[in-house]
């Protein structure tokens, strides 16, 4: 079941009333150890300040505290979908204790007449406890007051004043009032650093409660720092068993699954978890908070018997009518509605609210948290009016503490619209889309800066569902918005191959910054990726032989990329997603040429549905806007439809079924179109639409241009790629000599490779040459800077590991969770039984993989030819392309691939690149040349099997 009725993100602000009641008289307490307050301070009498009474008040006041673990007085913690964090108000004895210790020392401060410093230090004590009960107001009054005292005392260079500062920033994070929070908190790292070393233990909790901020303002790049830098510290101060460095982990978990890093987030918590067990941490209730966030992220990972497991372990723990509490039941309330246990979800959700209110008030943002969720639970029930109210009132509350901007107003703005839309209420549903969709591209741009690239597909798994809801939502508004095409068409321009053109722009900027060090420390970084390349061709036993940690490189290669994308954007202020109109588009086209981007949609309807449509957008230079055309019947067409091309490619017959299935409903708005550029989705990048054949017995290759691009922008006359000048280098591979007869050898891509070479340099192009032993990995890596790359050799790909087909080079235990490593080409040597003597830093097996083509320099390569069986294969993500050698070559610099959709005939493939590089050399224009290619090996190979197994994709 695949819905997210609770928002992914943390809003952590809580205002509480002044307590004026504390300066009450004290009550009376019997003390087993000495005389009461009462006796103390004198029954009936003035209150005594001497020295004597005041300094045995002090040291209860400490042994009172001491039921707090000290860490509730410094550090602030996160909590998984809560609004607020989990320092909640506490009752009973603990509070009656606070009462009795503030109201005396209260009185003290004010007329005991103490040197200021020595007032400072009492408010700060006062303060921090008040704190860690849930006191907010009053703690940042007495934390204010000890700033004060100080000040006015010229004790500004004590501890106690960057402790007063960093405090104030702890309290008024938990308040909401988030301008002053930034400001002492940074007020407090300057000075800390400046005084004592930035390896300074001190700076821990200031950098803690300084990521918080950070996280809470979505200012995730900034937290994930602090975070960083406060790890390093303890580990440097030997701290690493510490409630502090549990406290940590627990937050870093919460950021990481806000963007949706959810097994790192499940390694931080568990950590955490394992600390708190060892140091017992039950009087500040932080192990419970641990066990709570753990049962949340196993249900955004749709683990729900674990996450039901892990409440089991708390649910005795809180003390009915707390915040602890409502946020229990808040979040068990959701577990029960995903696992379809929903008649008691209701009354568990308005009894948090009514706690949350009662504790906080109607205009906490924990408050918020809760209704909005109600909200949810009442649209998916369709009790629309209901989902209004509360929904609208969430929206309100957080956009007064949060702003309009916040990733958990904007996921808010989100809700409300679907609730709309629903409702079909179109004139409001679209501007609250519209917002949320320009906000949300904003958020890629601000935070895809310092992400490495595994970091932004986690992230962009989290963001891309919401682009796909909008799209459903536009196709059912343009039945009454006129303009609901162009949105569709503005934000799916903007985002497709969002992740790819985001890897291309961080290593054009690094590799034309001029900087020495940035250049030199990526090409470091390669280094480290080719030789983890080489350590996944071992298993795990092998690599446990050799004392190597996989996970250990893999995490150093991680954070290496992730700085060389922070530095290189001081050198390249570039948008990840640059947002483009219908209006640009139709810029680039001329008037006998057409658009049409394909976009495969599952169907939503409260939810995602497991069927899917098909929709296209066409775009000609004279039509203001996109004509939409849906295909309904999407379930049809990934599994009927492709079966039937499929057979009919492969055994050669007749097939006039396939054009009405995937061509039809396309044709009237294009068949007056000489050129059409087609940016593919889903299934039609398995079916190479030149080889549809109409009724009338003609295909359509004879009766339009069509010519493949990965996105739209491509077609834009300043496109980045179509600037760039190629060198007049080539590169040719062909027979390899894999070592053995196990794998079928390939001698006529000798003759292939030699044709090749006569062409190209009678057009004056330098060729470089490898066949047989010389077409080796190591040769392929070393190709740079060359104009053309061919390669013809056996290419693979595997959908799932299977043991019986295995390729040798890749450890399956690696292979299984990256499909950049189930897909590869065959080079020399790649079943020769001797190659693991070389070695686990051998990059040369004879396997190259997809993953460590990715790492290939091919800029300024205009053309990668990949001469071999299905090589234009690989796992197909919505409106990413096809994972597997197609996007390694595309994110290793190429402009353009020729690739192929089914296992080949030697003898035509020969023939049709000689056709190619024939005309391409004549005219100039490779998308020209390869389609009089396919015509000309059409003339002597008519059945599509032959002429039609290779497509070329690009610029």
């Amino acid at each position: 079941m695949n819905m997210r009725p609770t928002i992914i993100f943390i809003a952590i602000f809580l205002i509480v009333s002044p307590f004026a009641i504390l300066y009450a008289q004290p009550p009376g307490n019997k003390n087993k150890k000495g005389p009461t307050l009462k006796q103390l301070t004198g029954n009936n009498q003035a209150i005594r300040t001497d020295p004597d009474t005041l300094k045995k008040v002090l040291e209860d006041f400490r042994k009172f505290n001491l039921n707090f673990d000290s860490t509730a007085f410094e550090y602030t913690v996160l909590i998984n979908d809560n609004a607020g964090l989990f320092a909640a108000r506490q009752r009973g004895e603990a509070k009656n204790g606070f009462f009795k210790y503030a109201n005396y020392l209260g009185y003290v401060i004010n007329n005991a007449g103490l040197p200021g410093e020595e007032l400072a230090k009492i408010n700060i004590e006062i303060g921090q406890s008040a704190f860690a009960q849930g006191r907010y107001d009053f703690a940042a009054k007495r934390l204010f007051e000890a700033k004060s005292r100080l000040e006015n005392s010229s004790h500004t260079g004590d501890n106690s004043y960057v402790d007063a500062l960093g405090k104030l920033g702890m309290v008024y994070t938990t308040m909401g009032r988030v301008k002053f929070a930034d400001s002492f908190l940074v007020w407090a790292l300057s000075l800390r650093k400046s005084r004592f070393g930035i390896n300074d233990r001190g700076l821990v909790p200031i950098l803690n409660n300084k990521a918080v901020l950070d996280f809470m303002l979505g200012r995730y790049t900034r937290s994930e720092a602090s975070f960083e830098s406060a790890v390093s510290i303890l580990q440097k101060n030997g701290l690493l068993s510490t409630m502090a460095y549990a406290i940590v982990l627990n937050n870093e978990a919460m950021l990481f699954q806000s963007l949706g890093r959810y097994e790192e987030a499940k390694d931080k918590l568990d950590q955490a978890i394992e600390i708190g067990k060892k140091l017992k941490a039950t009087r500040a209730r932080i192990h419970l908070k641990f066990f709570t966030n753990l049962a949340l992220l196993y249900q955004r990972m749709n683990q729900f018997e674990d996450a039901e497991r892990t409440y089991h372990v708390i649910e005795d723990k809180y003390e009915k009518g707390t915040t602890e509490y409502a946020n229990y039941i808040n979040n068990l309330a959701i577990l029960r509605f995903l696992r379809g246990k929903d008649e008691f979800v209701e009354g568990m959700l308005k009894n948090a609210a009514r706690i949350f209110m009662t504790n906080l008030g109607e205009n906490s943002t924990a408050y918020a948290k809760v209704i909005n969720d109600l909200g949810i639970f009442y649209r998916l029930k369709a009790q629309y009016d209901s989902a209004a109210f509360y929904l609208e009132r969430s929206l309100q509350i957080r956009k007064r503490f949060l702003g309009v901007k916040h990733p958990v107003y904007v996921q808010n703005e989100e809700d409300l619209a679907i609730l709309y839309w629903k409702k079909k209420d179109w004139a409001k549903a679209s501007p609250l889309y519209t917002a949320v969709m320009n906000k949300t591209i904003d958020f890629v741009n601000t935070y895809f800066v310092a992400m490495s690239e595994a970091e932004k597909a986690r992230y962009w798994d989290i963001l891309s569902p919401r682009f796909l809801r909008a799209f459903n939502f536009l196709v059912e508004a343009s039945a009454y918005n006129d303009d609901a095409a162009a949105e569709i068409f503005r934000f799916r321009v903007a985002t497709k191959g969002v992740l790819l053109s985001s890897a291309q722009k961080i290593t054009e900027s690094i590799l034309t910054s001029g900087d020495k060090q940035l250049i030199l420390d990526y090409s470091d970084w390669i280094d480290l990726k080719e030789q983890l390349a080489s350590f996944y061709a071992y298993s795990n036993e092998d690599l446990k032989e050799q004392n190597i940690n996989l996970d250990s490189l893999e995490a150093v290669a991680n954070g290496l990329e992730k700085k060389l994308s922070a530095n290189s954007v001081e050198f390249s202020h570039f948008n990840f997603i640059k947002k483009l109109t219908v209006w640009d588009i139709r810029s680039g086209l001329k008037p006998n040429e057409a658009l049409l981007e394909i976009i495969r949609l599952r169907y939503y309807d409260q939810q995602f549905t497991d069927s899917c449509r098909y929709i296209g957008l066409i775009i000609t230079k004279n039509n203001q806007k996109p004509k939409l055309i849906v295909l309904p019947n999407g379930p049809e067409l990934e599994n009927t439809a492709a079966k039937l091309y499929q057979r009919s490619i492969k055994n050669k017959i007749p097939d006039e079924k396939s054009f009405q299935n995937f061509w039809t409903p396309f044709e009237p708005e294009l068949k007056d179109k000489k050129r059409i550029f087609i940016s593919p989705d889903g299934v039609y990048n398995q079916v190479n639409l030149n080889t549809l054949k109409r009724s009338d017995g003609d295909y359509l290759i004879r009766q339009n241009e069509l010519v493949l691009v990965g996105n739209p922008r491509d077609i834009l006359p300043d496109s980045v790629l179509m600037s760039r000048k190629g060198s007049k280098n080539a590169t040719l591979f062909g027979n390899p000599d894999f070592g053995s007869a196990k794998i079928p050898g390939l001698p006529a891509t000798s003759l292939e490779v030699d044709s090749i070479d006569r062409v190209l340099k009678s057009s004056g192009y330098r060729v470089s040459e490898y066949l047989q032993k010389e077409a080796t990995e190591t040769n392929l890596k070393q190709a740079k800077k060359v104009g053309i790359l061919h390669i013809a050799t056996h290419g693979y790909f595997m959908q799932d590991v299977v043991k019986t087909f295995w390729p040798m080079g890749v450890a399956e235990e690696n292979a299984k969770n990256n499909v950049l490593l189930r897909s590869g080409l065959l080079l020399a040597g790649a079943d020769d039984a001797d190659r693991s003597k070389s070695g686990l830093d051998s990059s040369n097996n004879g396997v190259m993989t997809s993953y460590e083509a990715m790492n290939l320099d091919l800029r300024g390569t205009r053309l990668v030819v990949l001469s071999a069986c299905e090589t234009g294969l690989g796992e197909i993500k919505a409106g990413e392309g096809v994972y597997g050698l197609q996007r390694a070559f595309l994110e290793a610099g190429a402009e353009a691939l020729i690739m192929s959709l089914w296992k080949v005939d030697d003898a035509a493939t020969q023939q049709l690149m000689n056709y190619f590089y024939n005309n391409w050399t004549q005219t100039g224009n490779k998308q020209k040349a390869f389609r009089q290619a396919q015509l000309q090996l059409m003339e002597k190979y008519p059945a599509p099997y032959y002429w039609g197994a290779f497509v070329m994709l690009g610029n």
